[in-house]
């Protein structure tokens, strides 16, 4: 046995720890490491998820807007059309009437015909047309000529809805000492200008073709 020397501790037996016991402390170890992960994982969702929503609420704002300016757009498009293509028929219906009018005229009421006539163009044109029914007015006079026109067509070569080219398609019959009093009957083409005047198309240009 060996001697005790004085003030020296007695020295502990080192405590056996069986395999169980590590395997316990280890997934011990391992659960809470686990769950370290998990709580920062927790936290870091709620942040992701308030990222995405707030992309999702920007794109879907973006889009929304982008959707109501095309629908303007295309409203806009569809209303100047609709508006273009009722100015058409307008100036169509203007035009016909005019034709008729402005290439009528009876060599018995000059001073008449020739008023209705100026009635359906802009002043412009109406000064124009003053030279030209002088000239008509005193042939018509001399061979006593009376002129009905009756339009048989009417297209609209392009317009909007301010202005409108119209291609009129007119029978003109004139009875005259010329004709020796026997109806004569002219198929004639003429372009018709109209322009809108406020509620009113008036004729700016008669040209024949």
């Amino acid at each position: 046995m060996a001697r005790k020397i004085a003030g020296q501790r007695r020295r502990e037996k080192p405590v056996a720890v069986s395999d169980e016991v590590v395997e316990e402390e280890v997934q011990e170890v391992q659960e809470v490491e686990v769950a370290k992960v998990e709580k920062k994982e927790e936290k870091a969702e709620p942040a992701a998820s308030r990222r995405v929503s707030s992309v999702l609420t920007v794109s879907l704002a973006a889009l929304i807007v982008l959707v109501l300016a095309l629908a303007g757009v295309l409203g806009l498009k569809a209303w100047r059309g609709q508006e273009a293509e009722e100015a058409r028929g307008a100036a169509a219906n203007a035009g016909r009437q005019a034709a008729e009018t402005a290439l009528s005229y009876d060599y018995r009421t000059l001073d008449k015909s020739f008023a209705a006539a100026r009635a359906t163009m802009t002043p412009e044109f109406a000064g124009k047309f003053d030279e030209t029914a002088k000239v008509a007015g005193e042939l018509a006079t001399k061979t006593k000529a009376t002129v009905r026109a009756e339009v048989r067509e009417v297209g609209v070569r392009d317009g909007d809805a301010n202005r409108v080219t119209l291609i009129i398609f007119v029978n003109q019959t004139t009875t005259s000492t010329i004709t020796q009093g026997k109806p004569r009957v002219d198929l004639n083409r003429t372009r018709f200008t109209m322009v809108r005047n406020g509620s009113r198309w008036l004729v700016q240009e008669i040209a024949g073709l």
